[in-house]
């Protein structure tokens, strides 16, 4: 399945999450056993997904807080967020009717 901007994301509760200095964070599946580095922007992607959020939510407030236009954040917060789903760390929110 593809995921697209109006594609609305909710965190995978099992994962753990501790910042790592002012910017950074790092994340624990602890069902996957594995761990993963997050530099600013990832780490603030994750921040905003503690509720349920699509992609064009983020993107929008993405660039709001860091110097990006919109075309390259939607691009990087689309590839970003395939691999956030890929590992099950991201799923996909129940569509509302």
């Amino acid at each position: 399945m593809s995921i697209m901007l109006d594609t609305k994301l909710s965190r995978n509760g099992d994962i753990l999450h501790a910042p790592v200095g002012t910017e950074e964070a790092v994340m624990l599946s602890i069902s996957a056993g594995r761990y993963y580095g997050l530099n600013a922007v990832a780490s603030r992607v994750w921040e905003l997904l503690e509720t349920p959020k699509t992609i064009a939510q983020l993107c929008a407030q993405i660039c709001e807080e860091f110097e990006v236009d919109m075309q390259t954040c939607e691009a990087e917060v689309l590839k970003f967020v395939q691999v956030l789903i890929d590992n099950g760390i991201v799923n996909e929110a129940a569509a509302q009717a």
